[in-house]
């Protein structure tokens, strides 16, 4: 057999190729990511032996891995995926500690030699199409928040007294208001009954009158009223235009988010804590759960929740969370598990065990409920059975 791996670059790839002894049959060559590279990859793969002799290992490695994946995986070459990791701590094994992309296809070759690892499969149709609508998602919030910072920011230079007025700074009333007279000065030559008229529409009949009157008399007192602000009112309403673009963004993305999640009908939305945002969520990262051989062990691993013990010798280092894999995923389930544990009583009391009797820190206490919450997921999903409730063990007293 012999074993080929492949590093995955953005422009170009390294291909390299080993025999079952350690042999090198094919030395460390580049080749572009085109139509035209790909067939001369085909090429050399053809000259090192047919389907059955050769076996492809690649990283997972962002997403420039998928048109060299589907291309091989068309023309009939068996293709492993697996965990970046894995092949680093191969290549760290040089005496030197060298580190090229040519000595990196050769430790993806070996990786696959020595096996030792679980494949990684590409997930359902359904389970990728709903990992990529999280992620946007999850980047468009990012964004959002971004974008809002920067609105605050370009606010308290204009009028840094408003935000005071109002629970949510970014609310609709304020940006409405904001949009009409995006500086102190404008606002407090607005007449009062204008920016009573743009609060109450905009807040449901919450703020009027009363508001309208204290806003327009801070904004006479303002410590930017009377200050030359020049481009902030056109920067102002460009930051407004981009949450409003984001806010449609992320309404579209739920809407198709809940669609598809909907389609695959997955137990865990049974599962407590677990609600219509992180469910998708949750779902689209593990993917199939039949890959995970073992034991739901190994599913806590792929969440990062397992723990990393450091020792040699006499010496122990502290055991935290590996913090392995999706940062996505891990976010997901520490949300999960915080609405669990204020709404299932088995949750309140795993968390209360680590909180308040073992004195641990809260964000310690949430994460073994969020352990407790893979071990459900496992149970649930695995064999998609209906959720159990007798599944969730209270702590012992």
């Amino acid at each position: 057999m012999i074993y080929a791996g492949i590093d995955i670059g953005k422009a170009r790839h390294c291909i390299a190729a080993i025999s079952a002894t350690g042999a090198v049959r094919l030395k460390p060559v580049f080749i572009e990511q085109s139509p035209e590279g790909f067939e001369v990859l085909a090429a050399r793969l053809r000259r090192l032996g047919d389907a059955l002799q050769v076996k492809i290992g690649m990283e997972a490695s962002g997403h420039y891995w998928t048109h060299l994946y589907h291309f091989l995986n068309e023309a009939g070459w068996t293709v492993e995926l697996f965990n970046p990791v894995l092949s680093s701590a191969q290549g760290r094994c040089h005496l030197r500690g060298r580190k090229t992309d040519k000595d990196d296809a050769l430790a993806i070759a070996k990786t696959l030699r020595d096996g030792g690892y679980t494949p990684w499969a590409l997930p359902p149709d359904e389970h990728g199409a709903l990992k990529l609508l999280c992620r946007q998602r999850t980047f468009v919030v990012a964004e959002l928040s971004n974008a809002k910072r920067r609105l605050s920011a370009l606010r308290d230079m204009a009028f840094p007294e408003l935000a005071g007025f109002f629970s949510d700074a970014h609310a609709r009333a304020p940006a409405a208001l904001l949009r009409e007279a995006p500086t102190a000065g404008e606002v407090a030559a607005l007449p009062v009954r204008r920016i009573a008229a743009v609060l109450s529409k905009n807040s449901a009949g919450r703020h009027g009158m009363e508001t309208a009157r204290k806003v327009r008399a801070a904004a006479a007192q303002s410590i930017a009223a009377g200050r030359h602000v020049g481009e902030l009112a056109g920067l102002i309403r460009g930051m407004l235009d981009q949450l409003e673009f984001f806010d449609k963004q992320i309404a579209r993305l739920d809407a198709r988010i809940r669609e598809l999640f909907k389609s695959i009908d997955s137990p865990i939305k049974d599962i407590p804590g677990i609600g219509e945002k992180t469910a998708p969520m949750i779902l689209a990262e593990l993917g199939e759960l039949s890959r995970f051989k073992g034991g739901y062990k190994k599913l806590l691993a792929y969440c990062g929740l397992d723990p990393r013990v450091r020792q040699s010798g006499q010496w122990k280092g502290t055991v935290k969370m590996s913090k392995r894999g999706s940062p996505a995923l891990r976010t997901a389930l520490f949300q999960a598990a915080s609405m669990g544990r204020i709404h299932n009583r088995s949750l309140r009391s795993i968390y209360a065990r680590h909180r308040h009797e073992k004195g641990k820190n809260h964000r310690v206490a949430v994460s073994h409920v969020a352990r407790k919450l893979v071990q459900l997921i496992w149970a649930t999903c695995r064999n998609n059975a209906p959720f159990d409730p007798e599944k969730i063990c209270p702590s012992p007293s």
